[in-house]
């Protein structure tokens, strides 16, 4: 005889029904965990355009920021190191007093191929004495480039630091074409890899002699041998943080073509390293800036000079360093 419990079966019917609610809440969560999160996607142009409020941030936060810079100079003589020197120096980047929107980089040098520089200290103040009575922005800025690259006999560079990414510059973008490669990782950072060249010729990427008076977003004195009409191009490539939008690293080259030349020829390269900072920019952590001479006869690049500029981690000064506190 068969039997039925009335209270076990309302007990087992309560439960088929919890079970079967907690079924149907599992195969939800399992759902809503498989259901993919919406992706942003940005196109090259707007992660240029983010990357380009970036940089100004960059140039703001840069000022007065201070670290100990070992630049590494060598001359070759057919690919031969012919000649090296070691200059270690104390760097700031320096608020120009004559006009509040410039900067320019300032080197205090300590030791040249490890010789210690004598009455550092006083050399210093005797410097800011001089620049408090410029009468110019450009005076002061003489003053201070010819005391930070006394040192630098065969070619002097300047700025380097101060200006990421020439090509993302509003005046001259136009003039270049970028297209994204993808993304790749450096460290702990995603970053997106654009590459990008010149296409149209700017007024404000150029070589030209010392006379040349007006301002340009890249401006290189060479020597190139009666070359002319050489038709400047700009090259390289950027990879730039997924997530801030700063400059992790960069390649450039500069290169020309003459008109009766069948391909172009790279007169300057150059990569910057960068690295996370406290001030929220990236600040530089390697630099490397290498130039070559144009054989015209074989129509070739010769590597001629190299500079490697290296960064220890920047500060801030306890006190803001000013031309008109130093006349004080």
């Amino acid at each position: 005889m068969f039997a039925y419990n009335s209270a076990i079966g309302k007990l087992a019917k309560r439960h088929f029904v919890q079970m079967a609610w907690f079924v149907l809440l599992l195969f939800s969560a399992v759902l809503h965990a498989q259901t993919p999160k919406p992706v942003v996607t940005l196109n090259v142009d707007q992660i240029i355009s983010r990357a380009s409020d970036e940089k100004r941030k960059y140039l703001e936060e840069f000022r007065n920021l201070l670290a100990k810079e070992t630049k590494t100079f060598r001359l070759f003589d057919h690919d031969k190191v012919k000649k090296e020197r070691k200059i270690v120096s104390n760097f700031l980047v320096y608020d120009l007093s004559k006009n509040k929107n410039e900067v320019t980089e300032f080197r205090n040098v300590l030791s040249v191929d490890g010789r210690p520089v004598a009455e550092v200290e006083k050399r210093a103040v005797d410097l800011f004495e001089r620049i408090a009575k410029a009468e110019t922005t450009q005076k002061e800025l003489e003053r201070i480039q010819k005391e930070s690259l006394r040192y630098d006999e065969e070619i002097q560079i300047v700025g380097l630091t101060l200006f990421q990414g020439i090509s993302m510059d509003e005046r001259v973008r136009n003039s270049f074409l970028f297209e994204l490669a993808g993304k790749d990782r450096i460290g702990d950072s995603e970053v997106y890899v654009i590459n990008y060249r010149q296409t149209w010729p700017s007024p404000l990427i150029r070589i030209t002699d010392k006379a040349a008076a007006a301002p340009a977003v890249l401006d290189y004195d060479f020597d190139l041998d009666g070359l002319t009409n050489v038709n400047e191009r700009l090259s390289g490539t950027f990879w730039i943080d997924a997530n801030t939008f700063q400059l992790v690293r960069e390649k450039r080259e500069l290169s020309i073509k003459p008109d009766d030349f069948d391909a172009p020829l790279t007169v300057t390269a150059n990569e910057f390293e960068y690295a996370s900072s406290s001030f929220g920019i990236r600040t530089p952590k390697r630099l490397t800036h290498t130039q070559f001479r144009i054989d015209k006869r074989n129509r070739r690049s010769i590597r001629e000079i190299e500079f490697v500029f290296e960064y220890s981690e920047f500060t801030r000064p306890d006190v803001e360093v000013k031309s008109d506190k130093a006349a004080g």
